[in-house]
Formats: structure tokens, C-alpha cells, sequence
């Protein structure tokens, strides 16, 4: 089996402003964000992985590449890492967001929905699953750390349990994060999710933490 060690990025710019940043390019790291992942190379010193793919998202480079560095291991791209396309919703503030009709819809039946000029969820997860597949045929025995978004982890979760589309709005992913799971020809395992490598603490006085983009809480995946 191949065991996926997925990272979510870091507080984000877009966390802070409490906006959907979805695809939307030039979105880094917050002072916060850049202070976990210089943190994280230390905090995950002792996991072992064979190789790393990141979302080409700048905000998930720059949370990984200290790790990279520090490992002296390339950083491979693939864009079926990268968010959701929110489409026209991309770049707006969450609490106006949250007052739509369609709110509702994402929060209970989201493989029912499409963003306007955007990604429906259930695009968003057949890119995922034809990842995580391709991957563990590839590297049937190897450990890989993925460096990915908040709704992506959410669904590769739902995927590896048999939860179903509809109801990954019920796992919750925080920035900076680690879930663990391992895929395999006729069986896939969820070994730990939403695992805390840094301390949050400090930040919560000063910033909005949570770990949904679109699910209960209203930050930014």
C-alpha cells in the first residue's frame, strides 16, 4: 500500500482576510503562517517519506519549503493537488458568502452543486481519487507527503472511508495540519486525520484558525 501523508498548507493571507482564495494566484503565507513553517521542518523531523508533491498554490510551496530544503528533496507539482475552482465566488469575503441560498446546498448536499463559472465538487473529488490512484500504483511501497488544501484533505478522507461525497462537510482540516491514510489495490485506510504538528496557540489571539473553507466555521481553505 501506499501511504499518503497529507499537509495542509498553512495560514494563509487569504485566512486572515477572511476571504475564499480557492485557485486565485498570488495568495501566501501570513506573518503567522510563515512562523509554523519554519517551525514545521523542525516538528516533523522524525516522519519519513520518500518523496513530495505540492499543489503548485504559492501558499502551499511556501509552507514546504523549508521541509524541502532541509530533506534536500525535489518538490514535484501536480495540479490535481491545487483547491476547488470557486469560480465567481473567488476573492469574496466569507461573511458575505455565507448569507447565499446556495450556502446551505454546499453544507448538505454539495454533490448537487457547481460554483458559478467554477468546479463542482464532484469534479474536484474524480481529479483527487485519479491522484491517489495513479500514485499508489506508481509507488505501491513508498510514503508520500502531499502539500495540499483544506477541502482536498476533507475529501480524500470521505474517499478513503466510503463516507460519501455528501457528507465530507463533517470532517473539519486545520492550517498546518496532518492527515494520514494508505491506499492499496483492494483497500484504503484512514490511520490519523487532522493531527497537530504546531502549536496554534499564540495565533488564535490574533487570527481565525479554523479549518473549513466552506464547511461550519468561515475561513479559508
Amino acid at each position: 500500500m501506499t501511504t499518503f501523508l497529507l499537509l495542509r498548507h498553512a495560514h494563509s493571507t487569504a485566512n486572515s482576510a477572511g476571504i475564499l482564495a480557492g485557485q486565485i494566484e498570488g495568495i501566501g503565507l501570513s506573518k503567522d503562517g510563515k512562523t509554523h513553517a519554519r517551525m514545521l521542518e523542525k516538528s516533523i523531523q522524525d516522519l519519513k517519506f520518500d518523496r513530495i508533491i505540492s499543489s503548485p498554490m504559492q501558499r502551499c510551496l511556501e509552507t514546504v519549503e523549508a521541509v524541502a530544503k532541509s530533506r534536500k528533496k525535489r518538490v514535484y507539482l501536480d495540479r490535481r493537488l491545487r483547491e476547488m475552482d470557486y469560480g465567481a465566488w473567488s476573492g469574496k469575503k466569507l461573511s458575505s458568502l455565507s448569507r447565499k441560498g446556495d450556502w446551505k446546498v454546499i453544507q448538505k448536499s454539495p454533490s448537487s452543486f457547481r460554483f458559478p463559472q467554477g468546479e463542482s465538487f464532484e469534479e474536484l473529488e474524480r481529479r483527487l481519487e485519479s491522484l491517489l490512484k495513479d500514485l499508489s500504483k506508481k509507488y505501491p511501497k513508498e510514503r508520500i507527503l502531499l502539500i495540499t488544501h483544506g477541502d482536498v484533505i476533507k475529501i480524500a478522507a470521505s474517499l478513503t472511508v466510503g463516507a460519501g461525497l455528501d457528507n465530507f462537510q463533517k470532517f473539519a482540516v486545520d492550517p498546518c495540519s496532518l492527515t494520514t491514510l494508505s491506499w492499496g489495490k483492494n483497500h484504503r485506510i484512514l490511520h490519523s486525520f487532522n493531527q497537530k504538528v504546531v502549536s496554534l496557540k499564540k495565533s488564535k489571539k490574533r487570527t481565525r484558525l479554523a479549518g473549513n473553507a466552506l464547511g461550519g466555521s468561515k475561513d479559508v481553505a
